[in-house]
């Protein structure tokens, strides 16, 4: 995340309250939004790792600066990716979509092993510094670098977090899709140095909607107006 120690524990301890708020309503008004409930608290968790980041740089701790990075790339490069697609199988009631998310889900643990794993095998292949007041994580020797160029691969990461939930049926799913989307082309568009962390920030930010979302939907038996 960009900016400081302070607003990545800021951001991290917002969020987790939010997340409480979120899985609770859901469970109480539809249980299948669960997956979308936890985004909140998963940001929160990750943008409280980024501040150990900070805090590691700030110390010249090596050792804090890799395990805290990993942490925070974990999220990044490969949960959320993974996780919209799954949370959006999860979420869609029509059957036949359902599978073509369930399979985009699938394609997407591919994530976990281009970007991510490569990072844990080899110290060597991750760097992290600061860069115009942004962590800027830097892996730019990864294998799959040398098949497709960084940009192309930036769209394929957009689409795999971002399409399915707005393709999906259900417009709840939307919102968070177009936010994502949004943020995204944001940080590409400003903050390209350091593109991973600012994005996770403003996606943990507008995560905070959802709890606009979810006191918004209408509980088992009430009658939409």
């Amino acid at each position: 995340m960009c900016f400081s120690a302070q607003a990545s524990f800021t951001v991290g301890a917002a969020l987790v309250p939010a997340g409480i708020y979120c899985i609770w309503s859901a469970w109480r008004k539809k249980r299948a939004y669960l997956g979308l409930a936890i985004v909140p608290l998963i940001f929160g968790v990750q943008q409280i790792g980024e501040g150990c980041v900070w805090l590691g740089l700030a110390a010249d701790n090596q050792f804090q600066i890799r395990l805290a990075s990993l942490f925070f790339l974990f999220f990044a490069l490969a949960f959320w990716p993974f996780w919209f697609p799954v949370l959006t199988t999860i979420m869609e009631p029509i059957p036949r979509q359902r599978w073509i998310f369930a399979c985009v889900s699938v394609l997407a643990t591919s994530w976990f092993w281009i970007l991510y794993w490569p990072l844990v095998l080899d110290p060597a292949l991750l760097e992290t510094k600061i860069d115009h007041h942004s962590i800027r994580y830097i892996y730019d020797d990864l294998k799959i670098y040398h098949y497709i160029d960084k940009t192309p691969l930036r769209v394929l990461y957009l689409f795999s977090v971002a399409l399915p939930p707005m393709l999906s049926s259900e417009s709840w799913a939307r919102i968070p899709g177009l936010v994502l989307g949004a943020s995204a082309v944001l940080a590409a568009a400003i903050y390209h140095y350091a593109f991973v962390s600012v994005w996770c920030f403003f996606a943990a930010v507008l995560a905070v909607y959802l709890c606009v979302v979810f006191y918004q939907l209408p509980r088992p038996g009430t009658v939409e107006k």
